[in-house]
C-alpha cells in the first residue's frame, strides 16, 4: 500500500486528521486542566475563608467571654461562690468553651493553698473541681505560668489536662490585676477558657478537599492541632506529618506563615501517589497555622475521563473517516493506478497498451490526455529515431572507413617509427575529428637523400581529410620535382589550386636533408618554424615563407638553408600543438613545446614524441581538442661513412639463391661472422621467395635488394614493383608446438625472419613494396 498513490493519500490524510484530532484534544485537555485547577484553587480559598471565618468567629467568642469575665473581676471582687456562680454561668452560655477556671493569686489572698475552682463538661453536663485540693500547686502551670509572664491574654500550647478535663486541649488564659490605694497593680488571679483540640478537629474537618484531601491546624510552637491522623496531635510537625523529603519546604512555609504570609506549595501526597498542592496561612486571633493540602490526580479526575473518552471517540471516529478516505481515494486514484500500468508497459516498449477512459475535464482527464499525445508523439519519435540510427551508424561506419583510408595513406598508419644508421624518425597525427587535414610523409630518396613533409589544411572533419588526400597524391604525383623545396612547394601550390572553389588552403613544411653532408634544404608555406634541439638547447629555425597552398596559383616560396649535425633532433608540428587550450583558456604555446622538447631531449625518439603528446593531453585536462595535431622528430645519428651497396635481381622462381650468394660474398669480403652471414642470408632467402610468390611480378621483373651497415647494425632493404603486400601481416604463418603429426608444411618462414633480425618493417611507397630488416651485432670490420 504505501507503495501506491492511494497507500499513500490514505496514510497522509489519516496521519494528518489524527495530528489534528490529537492536537484539539491535548489543546482542549491542557485548557481544561488550567482552568480546573484554577477553579479548585478558587473553591478551596473561598472553602478555606469559610471555615477559617467560622473558626476564627468562634475562637472570638471565646476570647471575648473570657475577657468580659476578666473585665468584670478586675473592677470588683467576688466572695468564692460567687465566683463558683459566674463559671458556671460562662460555660452554660458559651457552648464553645469547654472548661474554665478563676485561679486566684495565693499570694494576692494571703492563702498559701490558693484557690482556683474549675467547672468543664462532662457527658453532657457541667462537671466542678478544685485545682488547689490536695495541695496541688496551678500557679505552676503553663495555663498560669504563661500569662503572668505576658501580663497580657495569651494562647497556650495544647496539653493533657491532667487532673482537670482529663482530656486534649489549649487554653486561653487572661491575668487580672487589681490596683491599690496607691495605683500599684498586683497579680490577682488568672482567668482561663478551655478549648478542646476534638472541637477544633470538627470544624476543620468541612475542609477536606477530595479522598485525599486533609486539613491540619498547627500552634505557633509546631504542635499539630487538629489532623485527620489522630496520631499526629500533640506532635511537632514536621516529625508526625512531612515525608523526610518536604521537610525542607513545610519549614520554610511554616517559618513564613509565622510572618503573616499565605503561601501555596506542591509536596509529596502522604495518603497516596503523586503531587499534592498545599495552602497554609494563620488565623487572625490565635495565630495558628492552618494548612489545607489536596491531590491535583484527585481533582483531574473527571478531566482524565473525559479525555479517554475524547481519545476513544476521536479513534472511532478516524476509523470511519480512514474508511471514507480509502474509498474516495480508491475512486479518485483508480485511473492514475491503470495509468501507471500502462505507462511501465509502455516503458517495456509496448507502446499499443490501452490508456484508461476517463469523464470529465478534471486534472486527471488532462494528465491521461497527455499521456495519449506522448504514446502517440513517441511512436513517431521511435520511428524517426530508428531511421536516424541506422543513418548514424551508416555514417560512423563511414567515418571509420574513411578514417583507416586516411591513415593508409601515410606512412605506417599515422604513426610511424623509421630508423636507420644516419637517421630516426618519428611522427604521429591525431585529427580532432573521426577525419582531418594534417598529413605527414618521409621517404628516403636513394642513399643520400631524406625527405619530409608535414602539413595542415585549414577547417577539420571531411573537408580538410579530402583536401589533405589530394595533397598527398599530389606530393606523390611530384615526387622527383621535389629535389628542390622551392620548385617542389610551388608546383603543390597551382596543383592545390586548381578548382578549389570553397578557398580551402593548406600550410607545409618542406625538407630535403642530405645524408652526406647533413645540410638540410626546405621551403615553408605559410607553417609554424619547426624547433631544434641542440646540445640541450633548443631554438626555433629562422626561415623565410611564402603564402599558404591553394590561395592563387604562380607563387613563389624561398628556399632555406639548415646545417645539422650528429645528436640534432628536429621537430616539425602543426598548430594544433601551440594552439591546444585548457580550461582557462590558455594556449600550450611555442614556449611549452620547447620546453617539453628540451626535457626529453635524451629520451629515445618515439618515447619523447609520445611525452610531448601526454604533456598536451595534461595541459588541456578535460577541454575537448580542437583542431588536428601532428608531430614529426627526427633524430641526426651519423652521416654516410659506413657500408652501403646495392643490387638488382631478376624475378625468376627457378634461381632465388642468386641474391643469398650475393649477400654472402658480400659479407664474406667484410670478414663478417660466419653465424651472423649465415642467419642474414637465411632471411634474403625468405624474403625473396615470399616476394616471387605472392608479388605477382612479371618474368624478369627487378627485385632490389639494398645493404647498408655501421659499427653496431646491418640493414637489408627490399624493394619491388609488385602489387601490394605485406609478408608480416598477409603471409600465411604456421601454428608453433604442433605435433609432427599434425603439424603444417610451410609457413614457418615468417617466424624465421623475425626470430632471426631484430626490427621489420613494411611500407608501400610510389607504388612499390618496401621491406626493411635490422640486425644489430657487436663488431664489424669495414
Amino acid at each position: 500500500m504505501t507503495n501506491t498513490i492511494t497507500g499513500k493519500l490514505i496514510a497522509v490524510l489519516t496521519l494528518c486528521l489524527a495530528g489534528i484530532h490529537g492536537a484539539s484534544v491535548y489543546t482542549d485537555y491542557q485548557l481544561s486542566r488550567a482552568e480546573i485547577l484554577e477553579r479548585v484553587r478558587l473553591e478551596s480559598l473561598d472553602t478555606v475563608n469559610a471555615v477559617v471565618n467560622d473558626l476564627e468567629y468562634w475562637l472570638d467568642g471565646v476570647q471575648d467571654s473570657t475577657k468580659l469575665l476578666a473585665r468584670i473581676l478586675t473592677q470588683n471582687k467576688f466572695s468564692p461562690p460567687e465566683l463558683n456562680q459566674l463559671l458556671a454561668n460562662v460555660l452554660i452560655d458559651q457552648d464553645e468553651i469547654y472548661g474554665a477556671t478563676i485561679a486566684l493569686n495565693p499570694d494576692f489572698e494571703g492563702n498559701p493553698r490558693g484557690f482556683a475552682p474549675y467547672y468543664y463538661r462532662k457527658n453532657g453536663g457541667i462537671t466542678y473541681v478544685d485545682l488547689a485540693e490536695d495541695g496541688r500547686e496551678y500557679w505552676q502551670k503553663d495555663w498560669y505560668t504563661r500569662a503572668v509572664a505576658a501580663a497580657k491574654p495569651v494562647w497556650i500550647e495544647p496539653y493533657f489536662d491532667a487532673g482537670g478535663g482529663e482530656i486534649l486541649m489549649t487554653t486561653f488564659s487572661v491575668p487580672i490585676y487589681h490596683s491599690n490605694a496607691q495605683g500599684l497593680r498586683s497579680l490577682y488571679a488568672v482567668i482561663t477558657a478551655d478549648v478542646a483540640l476534638e472541637k477544633l478537629h470538627t470544624y476543620l474537618q468541612q475542609l477536606r478537599l477530595g479522598p485525599s484531601g486533609r486539613s491540619i491546624l498547627i500552634s505557633r510552637g509546631g504542635i499539630v492541632l487538629s489532623s485527620d491522623r489522630h496520631d499526629a496531635i500533640v506532635q511537632n510537625y514536621l516529625e508526625a506529618l512531612s515525608a523526610p523529603q518536604d521537610r525542607d519546604v513545610w519549614q520554610r512555609s511554616f517559618e513564613a506563615t509565622l510572618r503573616g504570609e499565605t503561601l501555596v506549595f506542591p509536596i509529596q501526597c502522604p495518603a497516596r501517589l503523586g503531587q499534592c498542592s498545599t495552602r497554609i496561612s494563620t488565623l487572625t486571633s490565635t495565630g495558628w497555622p492552618v494548612a489545607v493540602l489536596y491531590s491535583q490526580d484527585e481533582v483531574l479526575s473527571p478531566l482524565r475521563s473525559y479525555g479517554t473518552k475524547t481519545i476513544f471517540i476521536g479513534l472511532a471516529t478516524l476509523l470511519l473517516m480512514a474508511l471514507a478516505i480509502s474509498l474516495i481515494s480508491r475512486r479518485l486514484t483508480k485511473p492514475l493506478v491503470a495509468l501507471a500500468d500502462a505507462s511501465d508497459s509502455m516503458a517495456q516498449g509496448q507502446l499499443e497498451v490501452p490508456l484508461p477512459r476517463v469523464k470529465g475535464k478534471d486534472e486527471i482527464a488532462r494528465l491521461v490526455q497527455s499521456f495519449g499525445a506522448m504514446q502517440r508523439d513517441l511512436k513517431s519519435y521511435i520511428a524517426d529515431l530508428e531511421v536516424a540510427t541506422a543513418g548514424k551508424a551508416r555514417l560512423e561506419g563511414e567515418l571509420a572507413a574513411a578514417t583507416q583510408i586516411q591513415m593508409s595513406m601515410l606512412p605506417q598508419g599515422g604513426e610511424a617509427l623509421q630508423e636507420s644508421g644516419q637517421y630516426s624518425l618519428w611522427a604521429k597525427v591525431r585529427p580532432a575529428k573521426s577525419v582531418g587535414g594534417d598529413l605527414y610523409t618521409f621517404y628516403q630518396h636513394g642513399d643520400e637523400e631524406l625527405r619530409i613533409v608535414v602539413g595542415d589544411v585549414s577547417d577539420k572533419g571531411v573537408p580538410a581529410a579530402l583536401f589533405m588526400a589530394k595533397a598527398i597524391s599530389h606530393i606523390q604525383q611530384f615526387e622527383e620535382e621535389f629535389q628542390s623545396p622551392s620548385r617542389g612547394v610551388a608546383l603543390l601550390n597551382n596543383a592545390l589550386e586548381k578548382g578549389n572553389d570553397n578557398c580551402m588552403f593548406v600550410t607545409l613544411f618542406f625538407g630535403v636533408i642530405n645524408l652526406h653532408s647533413l645540410e638540410m634544404k626546405f621551403s615553408s608555406a605559410g607553417h609554424t618554424a619547426p624547433s631544434l634541439f641542440r646540445a640541450g638547447v633548443v631554438t626555433a629555425v629562422n626561415q623565410e615563407t611564402g603564402p599558404a597552398l591553394g590561395l592563387a596559383e604562380d607563387m613563389s616560396y624561398p628556399e632555406n638553408t639548415l646545417q645539422l649535425a650528429q645528436g640534432d633532433r628536429l621537430a616539425i608540428y602543426t598548430d594544433g600543438i601551440d594552439e591546444a587550450f585548457n580550461d582557462s583558456a590558455e594556449m600550450f604555446g611555442v614556449e611549452r613545446f620547447n620546453t617539453q622538447l628540451q626535457k626529453t631531449g635524451e629520451h629515445k625518439i618515439a618515447q619523447a614524441g609520445q611525452a610531448i603528446f601526454q604533456q598536451i593531453d595534461t595541459f588541456a585536462g578535460d577541454m575537448p581538442q580542437s583542431d588536428d595535431i601532428t608531430l614529426m622528430l627526427v633524430d641526426i645519428l651519423s652521416t654516410l661513412e659506413y657500408l652501403s651497396t646495392r643490387h638488382n635481381f631478376s624475378c625468376n622462381a627457378d634461381k632465388p639463391g642468386s641474391a643469398c650468394d650475393w649477400l654472402n660474398k658480400l659479407l664474406e669480403e667484410q670478414s663478417v661472422d660466419n653465424s651472423l652471414a649465415m642467419e642474414l642470408v637465411l632471411v634474403t632467402e625468405e624474403i625473396m621467395t615470399n616476394i616471387q610468390k605472392y608479388a605477382q611480378l612479371p618474368a624478369g621483373a627487378d627485385i632490389e635488394l639494398q645493404v647498408n651497415a655501421n659499427s653496431d647494425r646491418v640493414e637489408l632493404v627490399f624493394t619491388d614493383a609488385g602489387i601490394h603486400f605485406d609478408p608480416f601481416k598477409d603471409s600465411h604463418r604456421a601454428h608453433l608446438g604442433s605435433d609432427i603429426d599434425s603439424a603444417e608444411v610451410g609457413g614457418l618462414g615468417v617466424h624465421l625472419i623475425t626470430r632471426l633480425t631484430d626490427r621489420q618493417n613494411y611500407q608501400r611507397s610510389n607504388n612499390k613494396n618496401i621491406v626493411r630488416l635490422e640486425k644489430f651485432f657487436s663488431s664489424f670490420d669495414k
